[in-house]
């Protein structure tokens, strides 16, 4: 069996539909960030088919951790958002940019976590799921596993070679140090 048949094997009994409900792209509460990570390879793509700058696209991570010096960095960018919801959610609860939406918004609420199949909360889980979304689903999450490891071993190499400079903020990922501001 290969590994997408086991991993759809997995997905579908707990079922799931997507009923188009938006509540993934939306903040939930006060406390509720609704970061979609994003990585630099994602981010490029949706320049190209948008034609939109990286700024308006993608925000630093919000949390920034001290580097020796006294600079600043934070290791991922986040779907840039408004107060309520991700930039690209239609007034219609669709993806405007549904053809090349990251693979953490193709996969939700799937992920792989550590080898293992981890389900998060979602209207449409307990849905009927038919046997080849469950395949797609699966294919999607080892696709986005593997990415994400090729981004963080990415940008592991990058940071272990990075220096700021006192008081400079910056995002490291898989293409390089980008300073902020």
């Amino acid at each position: 069996m290969t590994p997408t048949h086991s991993l759809a094997d997995d997905i579908r009994p707990t079922g799931f539909t997507c009923l188009m409900c938006g509540g993934c792209c939306s903040r939930g509460g006060e406390d509720d960030g609704m970061l979609v990570l994003v990585s630099a390879p994602e981010i490029r793509t949706i320049m190209d088919s948008t034609g939109l700058a990286w700024d308006e696209i993608a925000e630093p991570y919000p949390e920034w951790i001290p580097a020796e010096g006294g600079g600043q960095f934070t290791l991922a960018w986040c779907l840039r958002r408004t107060e309520t919801a991700c930039i690209f959610l239609g007034d219609d609860h669709r993806c405007m940019i549904y053809p090349v939406r990251p693979l953490i918004c193709r996969t939700y609420p799937f992920a792989l976590e550590e080898g293992r199949l981890s389900v998060y909360a979602c209207p449409g889980i307990g849905q009927k799921t038919i046997c080849t979304e469950a395949e797609q689903i699966a294919e999607e999450c080892i696709q986005r596993d593997a990415a994400e490891a090729t981004d963080a071993e990415r940008t592991r190499e990058v940071f272990m070679a990075m220096d700021l400079k006192p008081n400079e903020y910056a995002v490291v990922d898989s293409e390089g140090v980008k300073r902020i501001g």
